[in-house]
């Protein structure tokens, strides 16, 4: 029984690298590293409303699943550019996961000064972007921005 308890131990340090489960490898860190850097370069972009920037880091065939449930690609971002004004953002509980050479995602929530058209934008998003590395560089493929919904008033004068 002895024997079969140190075959399987050894059997799962192999196959996961010999990593400790939960733990993440030098290489899953520095990508993780790179995306969540690019991410935030991309939003000061965004801020300087440098659309060549945001654009350069984007996949030819992005797609964004937005918040009001539409779908938008590379060319609706370029369209609807000037009618965004983002002041101030702000990523936290975020989550990253390699899954595989060239392919990773990264989730965190997202909160949001900015507007749309001259109008207060939703403020709390759980944002999901997947990546890709294409020649060289890391991408974004796809990305997902649910909002979360405000609390409502009276459950706020509660907690106070």
């Amino acid at each position: 029984m002895k024997i079969a308890a140190v075959v399987a131990v050894t059997a799962l340090c192999l196959l996961s690298g010999g990593r400790v489960w939960g733990q993440s490898s030098t290489k899953e860190t520095a990508v993780e590293k790179q995306i969540t850097e690019t991410l935030h370069q991309m939003y000061e972009a965004e801020k300087r409303k440098d659309l060549k920037f945001v654009l350069s880091h984007l996949a030819d065939d992005f797609a964004e699943v937005a918040g009001d449930g539409g779908v938008y690609h590379r060319a609706d971002i370029e369209a609807g550019w000037a009618d965004v004004v983002l002041r101030d953002y702000k990523l936290s509980d975020c989550a990253f996961k390699l899954m595989a050479r060239d392919a990773a995602y990264l989730t965190c929530k997202m909160e949001v000064d900015a507007t749309y058209k001259g109008q207060p934008f939703p403020q709390r998003f759980r944002l999901t972007t997947v990546w890709t590395r294409q020649r060289g560089e890391w991408l974004i493929r796809l990305e997902q921005g649910t909002i979360i919904p405000e609390p409502p008033k009276d459950s706020q004068t509660r907690q106070n």
